[in-house]
């Protein structure tokens, strides 16, 4: 099996599986719609590009082939004859046609050779000229060459097989190839590009929410995967870990709010995706406090409540220094209530937050 292939497989078969275990753990709704779309269409390019890229070849060949043959048969071109019947034996057919051949004065010698598709009758006429006599997958004979002779051999091979030998632009032996050299280093690169972009797709149907970027979702996918296949680590392992990854991210928000530009819409984004963040990790926290049985995982529900209300709290002064140093363009009421909405969750907590960033 070849590298491309190899990679098609794998890459099919991995998606599949993602896709299954998707399905099956976060369910289907409108929201992740859109991801599971998006897969199922990488599943289905992976295979069918490489396909349509060597029936595309194909074709391109066989027109070149009618182009160069013109818009009839002349004894110029390549002449290309087929049995209208099969041949029982086609050892013994190559071997009475050979001994006709060798018996007949106008060819100057006959021997075995070895073709991609099997062996056959290599002729050589005229000192320079050579034909061919080939038997094709189907027990078909075939004979080609390019010049009187060939009309001649294929004659005589009509009457030594006792078949009727037709001629044809449709070479029996000009099948489909794979593609190669550069070209097939491009199709490898976009085969690449489609399954990252399936796996975007399966990542975001588990994870369908804005508010989180392509590498957080394979993160976030990433702890169910381990909680699932991995003995010793279970679901609250996983809801724990997910809340600390989610609490760094809650906290790049305020660099992001200190950082972007001073669209409005833009900023109230960012702090809507902020309140986002830290009613999920609140859930989750409150979820893990529920199974958490051992003291340890209390240890560390307690701290990353420390550092949830931490966080937003340097969001809210953020939003806060944002607006009161005049850096928004547009109307900011919509970021100054994502602010107010994170200074109300710390308070709650019993967490007081400063005004200053």
């Amino acid at each position: 099996m070849n590298k491309l292939r190899a990679f098609v497989v794998g890459g099919c078969s991995t998606l599949a599986v993602a896709l299954a275990f998707v399905g099956l753990r976060y369910g289907y709704g409108p929201a992740s719609r859109g991801g599971y779309v998006t897969a199922l269409v990488a599943v289905v390019l992976l295979p069918a590009v490489p396909l349509v890229a060597a029936h595309a070849k194909f074709a391109l060949r066989r027109l070149a082939e009618y182009r160069r043959n013109g818009s009839g048969l002349s004894f110029e071109r390549d002449s290309i004859f087929v049995s209208a019947d099969t041949v029982s034996d086609a050892e013994q057919a190559l071997t009475d046609i050979e001994a006709a051949v060798e018996a007949a004065d106008e060819y100057d010698e006959c021997r075995r050779d070895r073709f991609g598709e099997g062996r056959g009758l290599n002729v050589r006429h005229t000192g320079f000229h050579n034909s061919f006599v080939r038997v094709a997958g189907d027990g078909r004979l075939v004979v080609t060459g390019a010049s009187q002779n060939t009309h001649s051999l294929a004659a005589l091979v009509e009457r030594v097989a006792s078949l009727t030998m037709e001629r044809t632009r449709a070479h029996p032996f000009f099948a489909r190839k794979p593609v190669r050299g550069a070209p097939r280093a491009f199709l490898g690169l976009f085969l690449v590009v489609v399954f990252v972009f399936g796996a975007g797709g399966v990542v975001g149907a588990a994870y369908p929410a804005d508010a989180y970027s392509a590498p957080e979702r394979v993160v976030l996918v990433g702890y169910d995967a381990r909680a699932a296949a991995t003995p010793g680590y279970d679901a609250t392992d996983a809801t724990l870990d997910k809340a600390a990854f989610l609490v760094d991210s809650l906290g790049e928000e305020a660099v992001e709010i200190g950082w972007d530009r001073d669209d409005a819409d833009k900023l109230a984004t960012h702090g809507r995706q902020a309140v986002f963040l830290s009613e999920t990790v609140s859930a989750q926290l409150s979820a893990a406090r529920e199974d958490a049985s051992a003291t340890s995982e209390r240890e560390r529900v307690a701290a990353l409540e420390a550092d949830l209300h931490a966080a937003e709290c340097r969001v809210a002064a953020q939003i806060t220094d944002r607006v009161e140093s005049g850096n928004v363009e547009g109307d900011a009421s919509a970021l100054v209530g994502a602010g107010e909405s994170l200074r109300a969750s710390a308070a709650d907590a019993g967490y007081a937050c400063s005004t200053e960033a």
